[in-house]
């Protein structure tokens, strides 16, 4: 018996208010067909890392963490989304099913996302789309928008739900996550990141 679709994902985040307004779930998928020079996460280029979850057992994770951590929204990044267009397409689905809102990080412009098969399945869930290659000669200036990699990046409102520009403005900022087996994960702006881990390992 099918279990329904699934995505290869690198990592999940049940609460974070680093990956775009409120406090949302965060869900990075495994693999990357774009590979932009300079990406922050090239780990995650690969299709054969991470591991496949069924968009259920995600969907149950998202209506736990709305109920317990009051989480505003969902944040879809990788990796690249749209190369896992059904999985993604159907945990979207779910997500808006549940009240929250939808971010997804591609490096796709929305008429490249418009062209592959199931996009309006896609695109019918999503409240704002950050689109675009990015480009590591143009990393959007510190005191620009927050959550954007680079200054070429748009950042495209479906929905009026995130279409507030204060909302995009502010510093970014690191999360440390510590889980029940005392392994401490960092993720936010890229930069930032990467200071503090080399200052945990100084």
């Amino acid at each position: 018996m099918s279990e329904g679709p699934a995505l290869r994902i690198a990592a999940t985040v049940a609460c974070t208010e680093a990956e775009g307004p409120g406090r949302r779930f965060a869900v990075w998928v495994q693999g990357c067909a774009l590979r932009c020079p300079g990406c922050c996460n090239p780990e995650l280029f690969a299709r054969e890392g991470g591991v496949t979850v069924p968009v259920r057992e995600l969907a149950a994770a998202l209506r736990a963490a709305r109920d317990v951590h009051r989480i505003e929204g969902l944040s879809v990044l990788g990796g690249e989304p749209t190369d896992q267009l059904p999985g993604v397409a159907a945990l979207v689905h779910e997500a808006r099913a549940l009240g929250l809102g939808v971010l997804v990080f591609t490096g796709r412009t929305l008429d490249e996302v418009r062209t592959l098969p199931g996009s309006a399945e896609l695109l019918a869930s999503v409240d704002t789309l950050i689109d675009g290659r990015f480009e590591a000669s143009r990393r959007e200036p510190p005191g620009g928008r927050r959550w954007i990699g680079s200054a070429n990046q748009r950042i495209v409102h479906l929905t009026a739900r995130y279409a507030d520009p204060g909302l995009w403005r502010g510093a970014n900022h690191v999360e440390l996550q510590i889980d029940a087996s005392g392994r401490v994960t960092a993720h936010g702006a890229p930069d930032l990141v990467r200071r503090v881990l080399r200052s945990m390992s100084g």
